[in-house]
């Protein structure tokens, strides 16, 4: 039986097809991608006054197939400025996947394109929530926030009507705070979100925060 969440401690396995083939199953041989990191230290009082902007972009929100289905996103969500309160600054982290051309050929369409992200795209955030789970340890008070919706479990206990299983590893999705999310990450770390909706871009990023008193 294919297990829906995985214990605190134990390695998260790499995101899987669940569409075009069975839930657990690869439907797709291995593709080529490469990864380029940018880091940017900022302020909480800069975010706050140049790129929180929450009520379009919660708007925006309710767009989303995951709006109300996962307990990182809204609704819900605290209000960015109340979250970040007690934290001075903090890193944002950008994580680049790029797609050589070979690999952006095979996304002859959108559930091929998704098929491959699910390989490529969401094992890098994974990683990088993982990553940054660990180095909140190596700022005692600080926080990190996620790229994207949470993945410690691959179906959230929202959708059943429970409580989060694990409320104390849950982290946010930075886009769910209300962030002008594409000039953040343009002027921050001079990175332009590319976007098509059939394939796969040159590139998907993964943008992740770790804030610190």
């Amino acid at each position: 039986m294919h297990r829906r969440y995985w214990l605190p401690g134990e390695e998260i396995p790499p995101a899987v097809v669940t569409s075009g083939g069975k839930e657990g199953e690869l439907v797709m041989a291995s593709v080529k991608y490469d990864i380029e990191v940018q880091v940017s230290r900022v302020s909480v009082s800069r975010l706050l006054s140049e790129y929180w902007n929450p009520d379009p972009v919660r708007e925006a929100c309710k767009l989303c197939p995951d709006y109300g289905k996962v307990w990182s996103c809204p609704p819900g969500v605290p209000e960015a400025d109340d979250y970040l309160k007690p934290f001075r600054e903090g890193f944002l982290i950008a994580v680049k996947v790029k797609y050589p051309e070979e690999t952006r050929t095979l996304a002859v369409s959108a559930a091929k394109a998704q098929e491959i992200r699910n390989q490529t795209y969401e094992k890098v955030k994974r990683n990088l929530l993982l990553t940054l789970l660990e180095l909140e340890k190596e700022f005692p008070g600080g926080i990190c926030i996620g790229a994207g919706r949470c993945i410690l479990c691959s179906h959230c206990a929202r959708q059943d009507g429970e409580s989060c299983r694990y409320p104390k590893l849950r982290r946010y999705s930075i886009t769910a705070f209300g962030f002008d999310f594409a000039r953040m990450v343009r002027d921050l770390l001079g990175i332009e979100l590319l976007w098509s909706p059939d394939g796969l871009p040159e590139y998907d990023v993964a943008v992740s925060g770790l804030f610190y008193t």
